[in-house]
């Protein structure tokens, strides 16, 4: 195994927080002493300027990037980081020359791949200048924040085994629900 290094980053949307997602940090975790977890499309209204596909549909972005930080900082902290471990940050992927603004290219990302999106991730990032270190890459994803997403605006129940604790009390908190409804009409506006 390579050397624990210093610092590293990972990223994702977190629309929302799900188990999938712990086992990518626990995994990067494990690579660093200290992680900068970065929120990408911070700002989804500016995202979807950028790019337009299905990730960046409203309904497929119900969560602010302030509900994201603290959904993300409760889960690490339930799952047994300290503060002193992990920093949440805006990683607009979107738009890759503003990443340097957020992380320095003197850190490592750590990511993973599970489709065409995430390899030209990879590509964006290396073109930046960042080191790129796939943990894992697999074909199929178990657990999907758009079925999450879809599952809660239908008034299941199955999303809330999907997720961590600190995401399934933020859902509710946040009464998600009557937003992504919402946010479905919208995109289906013409």
């Amino acid at each position: 195994m390579p050397e624990r290094l210093r610092e590293a980053s990972v990223h994702g949307r977190f629309q929302p927080l799900h188990n999938g997602h712990m086992e990518y940090l626990r995994a990067a975790r494990e690579r660093c002493c200290f992680l900068w977890v970065g929120i990408a499309a911070p700002d989804p209204e500016e995202a979807r300027r950028f790019r337009n596909t299905a990730r960046e549909q409203l309904n497929s972005n119900p969560l602010t990037y302030f509900e994201r930080v603290a959904i993300l900082t409760a889960a690490l902290l339930e799952d047994g980081m300290s503060l002193a471990e992990f920093r949440v940050v805006p990683f607009p992927i979107e738009t890759p020359h503003r990443l340097t603004n957020y992380v320095p290219v003197s850190v490592p990302c750590l990511t993973t791949i599970y489709e065409e999106w995430n390899r030209e991730k990879v590509r964006l990032l290396r073109t930046v200048g960042y080191t790129v270190e796939v943990l894992y890459e697999r074909d199929v994803k178990v657990i999907s924040g758009a079925e999450i997403r879809e599952n809660i605006a239908k008034g299941g129940d199955r999303w809330m085994g999907l997720v961590p604790r600190a995401t399934a009390e933020a859902i509710r908190a946040y009464d998600i629900r009557p937003r992504l409804i919402r946010l479905t009409e919208l995109d289906e506006r013409p």
